[in-house]
């Protein structure tokens, strides 16, 4: 993971561009650490939450799945709601830069953010149902809440690409960019929310935070769930297709 901190802005950009910046376990201990200091940096006044070379992020380090045990399952959940929880409760406004392709658990980390940019061309991705899994990344709540009950589940269950004009339209983005130029575009908001009032900034925020659906919740349920999937046949048989770029064939198992 890269950092840059200028004029109050702390852009964190996820960087494994060979792989298209999957959140693996290192990388989502890397942002928990940053996300951590920067909570206590009086320096640090918006945060931005961007990719490397032109994607967002893979999602979920699906070449790591399932987990050794059940038990790591637990640990690799645990860090994910700590994750979450950081974005979602931080004190400082975050703003989410995509470009190309933003999948499955990364899609729940911008979800959280305040405000997300999203270029033409990017496409949010949901493949949870293709691969056997719950949605994670605290999705089952911010993703209702962004865009309402209803979407959140058909967008969940056909788990068909959503493009950069639907997104906003939905309203799981909140401004589109011509393609290459989030990144500034979310700097721009970001150093704006700099130069607010910062506990003013916190105080909306918190009231906000107070109305949600159980984030809370959610995370621990995703954490249940997910202990069993990781292990189930389907989530093989997701996996294995994925790879081989065919279409599954679950059996419920």
């Amino acid at each position: 993971m890269l950092t840059a901190l200028n004029d109050g802005v702390l852009v964190l950009t996820l960087n494994d561009p060979a792989r298209r910046n999957p959140l693996s376990t290192p990388m989502v201990e890397q942002l928990i650490t940053t996300l951590t200091a920067a909570a206590a940096d009086d320096a640090v006044r918006a945060l931005v939450l961007t990719g490397a070379d032109g994607a967002f992020s893979s999602g979920g380090d699906l070449a790591a799945m399932p987990p050794a045990s059940r038990e790591a399952s637990d640990d690799r959940m645990d860090l994910i709601r700590t994750l979450v929880s950081l974005i979602s409760e931080s004190s400082r406004p975050t703003v989410a830069a995509i470009e190309g392709p933003a999948a499955g658990i990364s899609v729940g980390l911008a979800a959280v953010c305040d405000v997300v940019v999203m270029a033409e061309g990017a496409r949010m991705l949901f493949p949870f149902t293709r691969l056997g899994l719950v949605p994670d990344g605290g999705l089952m709540s911010s993703l209702p809440r962004r865009i309402g009950q209803s979407a959140a589940k058909r967008v969940l269950l056909f788990g068909n690409p959503v493009g950069t004009d639907e997104a906003v339209t939905l309203g799981l983005a909140d401004e589109a960019t011509p393609a290459g130029l989030s990144l500034q575009r979310a700097v721009e908001l970001a150093g704006v929310l700099a130069g607010r009032a910062s506990h003013s900034l916190a105080a909306i925020k918190g009231f906000f935070a107070a109305e949600r659906l159980d984030l809370d919740a959610a995370l621990a349920a995703e954490r249940r769930t997910q202990r069993e999937l990781y292990f189930s046949n389907d989530f093989a048989e997701g996996k294995a297709a994925f790879f081989a770029r065919r279409n599954p064939r679950f059996t419920g198992k």
